[in-house]
């Protein structure tokens, strides 16, 4: 009985120090715009006598935080913007963009997001984006922003800075599903005080399950010194 006591414990440890490495990794990123938090919880799954951790992302959209500059844009509703990389095509949702000394319209690392038609210049004085991520300059046309997805999110895997590498073949939001907010920045859907106060939790319950392994590495030590001793 203590023996499997110890080993359950064991993997008790194992899964409150992950929890922890994943919830101190969602507060590092509480200003990130649009992160998407990461959530872990024990699952027993078909065929094994002890939960197991289940890691997933949560691609909840966070709260749209009005700035007022024009290069902001926030998604409402489903759907990526696309970036050109030299590593090939990634997804964010990322809003907060830039110009280059060209005027092309860039993403917060510098890479050009991309158009329906290729990458999109901004040649003029004012600038606004419509709610189907149409381009106006000046009141001109620029082009219009691709807003796509994968069939399954859960296939998306985190590249870092917010973006994705897609985990099958990209395909567009249709214009009703999703709307570009110009002058927002979509925030991480996270709390960081809940996620505080997460921290403490666990570090809790971590120092119980330590303090229940020593005393039952105690009756373990006792019952291995005491068994088979000649009163």
């Amino acid at each position: 009985m203590s023996m499997r006591g110890i080993v359950n414990t064991a993997r008790t440890l194992s899964y409150y120090r992950r929890l922890q490495e994943v919830t101190a990794n969602n507060l590092a990123n509480a200003n990130t715009d649009a992160f998407k938090a990461d959530r872990m919880t024990a699952r027993q799954l078909p065929g094994l006598e002890y939960p197991v951790p289940i890691e997933q992302t949560d691609i909840e959209q966070g709260r749209l935080h009005e700035t007022g500059r024009p290069l902001d844009v926030g998604l409402e509703g489903p759907g990526y913007f696309v970036v050109s990389t030299a590593r090939g095509e990634r997804l964010t949702r990322g809003g907060s963009l830039r110009l280059d000394a060209s005027g092309c319209l860039m993403d917060g690392r510098g890479d050009p997001l991309v158009g329906a038609e290729g990458p999109i210049r901004v040649n003029g004085a004012q600038v606004e984006i419509k709610a189907d991520g149409t381009v106006l300059v000046d009141g001109n046309s620029a082009g219009r922003l691709r807003i796509e997805t994968v069939d399954d999110p859960a296939s998306l895997l985190k590249e870092g800075s917010g973006r994705y590498v897609p985990g099958g073949a990209l395909r567009p939001v249709p214009d009703t599903q999703v709307f570009v907010r110009q002058g927002s920045v979509e925030e991480a859907n996270l709390d960081p005080l809940l996620s505080m106060v997460e921290l403490v939790t666990i570090q809790r319950s971590y120092s119980a399950n330590i303090d229940a392994l020593k005393v039952l590495d105690g009756v373990l030590g006792a019952v291995t010194n005491s068994v088979g001793r000649v009163q």
